[in-house]
C-alpha cells in the first residue's frame, strides 16, 4: 500500500509526539508543507473542514482571551510571549482537521502502537533497571517529566482498551492485549497517581458510550484499586494515595499543592476579570508565597489547570477554557455514539482523562501533551466533518 505525502507526515506526527516536542515540530512543519502543496486542488475541502469545526471557533476564543489577558497584565511582553503558545496548539489542531478531512485512511493506529510500545519499553527499563537510588523506585520517565510521561501512558492505555474492545483483526487481540499490559505497566512505574484515576475515569466514560466495556467495569475498578493499595508498600518514597489524604501538614512535600491552589485563588481574587497575565503565576509566585517550598522560591504552575487559568487569565479565560474543553467533549461524544469505532471512543475518553488530570496538574498547557490529545481527537471525530471517511 502506497502511502500519499500528507499521510506519511500525520504517521511522523504520531510516532514523535509521545517521544519528542522537538521532533513533533519539525513533524508539523512537515505536515504544513503537505497541506500547502494539497491546497492547490483541495482547498475548498479544507476551508469547509475548519468551517464546519466548533472546536477551531473554540480555541480561537480561547487564545483570544489569552492575548487579552496578556495585554492587562502588569508585564505584557513576558505574557504575550507565554500566550503565543495558544497558537501553537491552533496551528496543530488546524492541521490535523484539514489532514485528516483529506486522508482519514492515513495509517495512525500502527504507528502508535509503535511508538507507544516503545516509549512504554523504554520507560519499564528505566525503573527495572535504574537500581534504588536514595533508596526509591526509579519514576518510570521515557524521555520527559515523569508526569507527563505518566499522563501519556494513561491516554495510550485507554486506547488499547479501545483496541481490545474493538479490534480490527481478530488475530490482533493477543498483540493488543500484551501491548496494552506493557503500557499500563509503564504507567504503574511512572507513580502518577492522577493520571492513573484519569485512566479510570476515561475507561468509565468509554463504558457509558460502548456496552461491550460495561463488563469490564468492576476489574478495571478492583485492578485501579490494586495499584493504589500496592504503592502503599512501594519504594517510592511516600508517593501513596494515603500521604494525599492524612491532615494538612505544610511541611508534607505531597500535599503541597494546597499551596500552590491558594496562591492561584489569591492571585485571581486581587486580579478577576483577567488574572495576572499568562506566565504571570511564575512571576508573582514568590509575593503570594514568601518563603521556599521544597527549595525553590517560584512555582511555575498551580498544580490544577482550572485554578491556574483563572489566576493567570481570571473569569474571561477560564470560562474560554471550560467552553473549549465542552466543546471536545461533547464533539467526541456524538462521534463515539454515532460510530462506536475504537477512535471515536478513544478521543472521547481521552478528552475525559484530560479533564480529570487537570485537577492536579496543568496538562492542557504542556505543548507535547496537549498537541498529543488534539491529535487524538481530530482522528477520532473523523465522523463529523464534511465528506469525512471511516476506516
Amino acid at each position: 500500500m502506497s502511502l500519499s505525502p500528507l499521510s506519511i507526515a500525520l504517521a511522523l506526527c504520531a510516532l514523535l509526539l509521545p517521544i519528542s516536542i522537538a521532533g513533533t515540530n519539525v513533524a508539523l512543519t512537515l505536515l504544513t508543507l503537505t497541506l500547502f502543496a494539497r491546497a492547490r486542488h483541495d482547498g475548498r475541502r479544507i476551508a469547509a473542514a475548519w468551517l464546519a469545526e466548533p472546536a477551531l471557533a473554540a480555541l480561537i476564543l480561547y487564545a483570544a482571551a489569552g492575548l487579552v489577558a496578556a495585554s492587562s497584565s502588569s508585564a505584557p511582553a513576558a505574557s504575550l510571549r507565554d500566550a503565543v503558545k495558544d497558537w501553537h496548539r491552533l496551528w496543530s489542531l488546524g492541521l490535523f482537521v484539514a489532514a485528516l478531512t483529506l486522508e482519514p485512511e492515513a495509517p495512525l493506529r500502527p504507528v502508535f502502537g509503535v511508538s507507544f510500545g516503545f516509549i512504554a519499553l523504554y520507560g519499564v527499563a528505566q525503573t527495572v533497571f535504574g537500581g534504588r537510588p536514595h533508596g526509591m523506585m526509579v519514576r518510570a520517565h521515557g524521555f520527559v517529566h515523569p508526569v507527563v510521561f505518566g499522563e501519556h501512558m494513561a491516554i495510550a492505555t485507554l486506547g488499547g482498551a479501545c483496541v481490545l474492545l474493538r479490534p480490527a483483526l481478530k488475530a490482533s487481540r493477543r498483540a493488543a492485549a500484551l501491548l496494552t499490559a506493557l503500557i499500563f505497566a509503564a504507567l504503574v512505574f511512572s507513580q502518577t497517581r492522577m493520571a492513573l484515576f484519569a485512566a479510570l475515569a476515561g475507561f468509565a466514560v468509554v463504558a457509558l458510550l460502548e456496552p461491550r466495556a460495561r463488563r469490564w467495569a468492576l476489574p478495571a475498578l478492583l485492578l485501579v484499586a490494586a495499584v493504589g493499595a500496592a504503592w502503599e508498600f512501594l519504594p517510592n518514597g511516600g508517593r501513596t494515595i494515603s500521604a494525599l489524604l492524612t491532615p494538612y501538614d505544610p511541611h508534607n512535600p505531597h500535599q503541597m499543592r494546597w499551596i500552590l491552589w491558594d496562591a492561584a485563588l489569591n492571585m485571581f481574587r486581587d486580579h478577576p476579570l483577567f488574572g495576572v497575565g499568562p506566565g504571570g503565576y511564575h512571576r508573582l509566585f514568590s509575593t503570594y508565597h514568601i518563603g521556599l517550598l521544597e527549595g525553590e522560591s517560584q512555582w511555575g504552575s498551580a498544580h490544577n489547570l482550572y485554578l491556574h487559568q483563572l489566576a493567570e487569565r481570571g473569569l474571561l479565560g477560564a470560562t474560554a477554557l471550560l467552553a473549549l474543553c465542552a466543546t471536545l467533549l461533547a464533539r467526541a461524544v456524538r462521534a463515539a455514539r454515532g460510530e462506536a469505532d475504537t477512535r471515536a471512543l478513544w478521543a472521547a475518553g481521552s478528552v475525559a482523562a484530560l479533564l480529570v488530570m487537570s485537577l492536579t496538574e496543568t496538562s492542557f498547557q504542556n505543548e507535547q501533551f496537549s498537541t498529543f490529545i488534539l491529535l487524538i481527537w481530530a482522528w477520532g471525530t473523523i465522523s463529523l466533518r464534511p465528506r469525512g471517511e471511516i476506516l
